[in-house]
């Protein structure tokens, strides 16, 4: 039996039912959580390729910690992290401000988004914990499907590679 709230089930049903456009006649979106790790790189990667599978744009959010005084902006990080990795796609820039997992989900509902996704680790018992956590919180604050990027992807370009890690999974 599935035990997945109804309106969850809905919405899954009304996003396979067409790729390309939202409830709200806007063209279907999905949002990525980046920074400067190896682990959020290689979920923008895949984000990107999944965006452009699906034919949905791509909205890159760079969420700063309240308590950031200097530096570059969220929005600036972002749009230098897209521009070294996926600088072609069209992808857009986005910055926040406070915490994380709540400003994934508030980006996610406030652009209708279809998917959330994060990269699965980075180097350190800190950042794996934290973003776990994130992980956790945002499945706890949203409806939207969160997709977290294996770490098997972190050198690969493609989105097809998703069909590799599944076979070597298998085989295995």
């Amino acid at each position: 039996m599935d035990s997945r709230p109804d309106s969850w089930n809905a919405r899954l049903a009304a996003s396979s039912r067409d790729n390309t456009v939202g409830k709200r006649g806007a063209m279907r979106t999905i949002v990525c959580g980046v920074d400067r790790s190896p682990a959020a790189r290689a979920g923008l990667r895949v984000a990107a390729s999944l965006a452009n599978d699906l034919g949905a744009r791509l909205v890159a959010v760079h969420v700063l910690d309240w308590c950031v005084e200097a530096g570059p902006t969220a929005e600036r990080v972002a749009a230098s992290i897209l521009y070294e990795e996926i600088p072609d796609r069209g992808a857009e820039p986005r910055g926040e401000i406070g915490e994380v997992a709540d400003r994934l989900a508030a980006v996610a509902h406030e652009e209708d988004a279809i998917m959330i996704v994060l990269g699965s680790r980075s180097r350190g018992r800190s950042r794996t914990l934290l973003r776990a956590r994130c992980a956790a919180e945002l499945v706890e604050l949203t409806l939207v499907p969160v997709f977290v990027a294996p770490r098997q992807l972190a050198g690969r370009r493609a989105a097809r590679d998703l069909h590799s890690v599944e076979s070597e999974r298998g085989a295995g």
